[in-house]
């Protein structure tokens, strides 16, 4: 492998990294066609995420950047200064960068999605939990709020027999005339 082949296999990993998370962002082009191609009862549906290369098989994926490394090297043979030897080595290293670039861009989403969800359900599942300590802590208050008006109306009819007089009291008893 010379260098030329390293910078564009490098190159075409990073393309392919970069075209997957393009058409996982927008995927207008596949819509345009598939617009153009089928009619209304066999187009996907407004929601669908579905493009030339993402949520799609492998094969597909294959045919999609054969056809784009094709038209690519049209392009390039019709530049006079470019020699053609040794071209379908590049062809070869440019395909398998693109599809590892697609491969490791598809793994990075899914992750990021799936780890966004799991977040997600664990920030939800922590409200739940937060609501119910409150709800709990509320219970927990008026409860001892409750306590205390039962404590505070029995040190009130304590206090009421508390506030005669000790002579008082002894003439009650019988013990003071």
């Amino acid at each position: 492998m010379n260098l030329l082949e390293l910078i564009i296999f490098i190159s075409s990993i990073v393309f392919g990294i970069s075209l997957y998370w393009l058409e996982a962002k927008n995927n207008k082009l596949y819509r345009m066609f598939d617009k153009m191609v089928n009619s209304k009862e066999l187009q996907m549906p407004v929601h669908s995420k579905k493009g030339f290369i993402v949520k799609r098989g492998f094969i597909p994926r294959l045919i999609f950047v054969n056809v784009l490394l094709i038209i690519g090297l049209i392009i390039i043979l019709v530049l006079p200064l470019i020699k053609s030897a040794g071209l379908q080595y590049h062809y070869v290293s440019a395909l398998l960068g693109m599809m590892i670039g697609i491969y490791i861009a598809n793994f990075i989403i899914d992750v990021k999605d799936k780890s966004e969800d799991f977040i997600d359900k664990v920030v939800d599942s922590g409200k739940d939990f937060l609501d119910d300590i409150k709800e709990k802590g509320k219970e927990a208050a008026s409860s001892f709020s409750s306590d205390k008006k039962e404590e505070s109306t029995k040190t009130n009819h304590t206090s009421e027999t508390n506030e005669k007089s000790a002579r008082e009291r002894l003439k009650d008893k019988g013990l003071l005339k």
